[in-house]
């Protein structure tokens, strides 16, 4: 979407960080995981229980 340049997204809508290059998931302020949106969705960390949750509703 914003190619050569760097773009921050806060958003608490998980899927619309699908297309990011580098996600961080922060927590209290600080770094918690970081990866791509496959790689935070598939794991077992706070991103993965969130999106899960978040595909409940």
């Amino acid at each position: 979407m914003a190619p050569d340049r760097i773009t921050l997204v806060v958003t608490h809508r998980l899927d619309n960080v699908r297309m990011a290059d580098r996600i961080l998931v922060l927590d209290r302020g600080r770094i918690r995981e970081e990866g791509t949106f496959d790689q935070l969705a598939h794991g077992d960390g706070l991103f993965a229980e969130l999106y899960a949750l978040s595909q409940d509703r």
